[in-house]
């Protein structure tokens, strides 16, 4: 996809622009300013597996707090697992829990809890635990929206994630009483497939059939005017530098309110709903 970049030069206003947004989005899906539902506290707390996963979901996240949401970022792990990063593992964790912190500064989130399940290693942790901590955390900051990984994919294959978006779903469908929705942060089947040509993280861990991965979106938001702020919270994971450049290919490469004009939305599919 060599011809990406001088699609992003080009493209001020041209027809070559239109068409390569066109191509990589799906108009079909609705778009919400926010994930709220109409009438629900304005609470919304996001779990994932490791610090940077946040990245995902980052514009939308950002533009709820910005508007006066109360946004609670979680992490089940610190990420201690990472390859080639220079740092021992316990080094690493710590600079990834300062990372996890500096990101939710930079998204404007009320609280950031880093908990210390085992990175890499969540499937095989006790579940239990897990789901138990996850369903404090939600009684204690009572969000009326989550968003998480899904459970089948986790978003390209990451058994964390998947992992992660499966404990948030069982613990919302259990009970949870404040929470009127699950979201899964998804995309649509033109963005996955220019993922599995640019995206090593893809190509090497994504389902090849089609019924078995991503959820289809049910709601787009449009994160243009967090185009900046979500350039930013890629340097702020400056220890994962080479996973952000593979899963964000060609954004350290062009202008932030240009990439994100091409990819101007984020997509969620809404896993419960009550």
């Amino acid at each position: 996809m060599i011809w990406l970049l001088p699609a992003l030069a080009a493209a001020k206003g041209g027809l070559s622009f239109w068409l390569a947004r066109k191509q990589f989005n799906d108009d079909a899906v609705p778009i919400a300013r926010d994930l709220f539902p109409a009438g629900a506290p304005r609470r919304v707390m996001a779990i994932w597996a490791h610090p940077d996963d946040e990245i995902t979901s980052a514009g939308a996240l950002a533009a709820m707090a910005q508007a006066g949401a109360e946004l609670t970022l979680v992490y089940l792990t610190a990420g201690e697992a990472a390859k080639d990063t220079g740092h021992t593992r316990e080094a690493l964790a710590r600079v990834r829990r300062a990372e996890a912190q500096a990101a939710g500064e930079h998204l404007g989130a009320a609280h950031v809890e880093v908990l210390d399940f085992p990175d890499g290693g969540l499937a095989a942790s006790d579940h239990v635990a897990a789901r138990a901590a996850i369903a404090g955390l939600i009684a204690r900051f009572e969000p009326s929206v989550v968003v998480a990984f899904d459970e089948k994919v986790g978003f390209y294959g990451h058994p964390d994630h998947v992992q992660a978006g499966r404990w948030v779903r069982e613990v919302v469908e259990a009970g949870a009483p404040s929470v009127r929705q699950l979201y899964q942060a998804t995309l649509p089947q033109p963005m996955i497939a220019l993922a599995l040509k640019l995206v090593s993280a893809f190509r090497d861990n994504y389902p090849a059939a089609r019924e078995d991965g991503l959820p289809v979106p049910t709601v787009a938001v449009n994160i243009v005017a967090q185009s900046k702020r979500k350039r930013l919270l890629l340097d702020v994971h400056a220890s994962q530098a080479k996973v952000i450049a593979d899963v964000q290919p060609y954004a350290d490469r062009a202008p932030h309110w240009l990439y994100y004009r091409l990819f101007d939305r984020e997509y969620f599919a809404l896993a419960v709903d009550r």
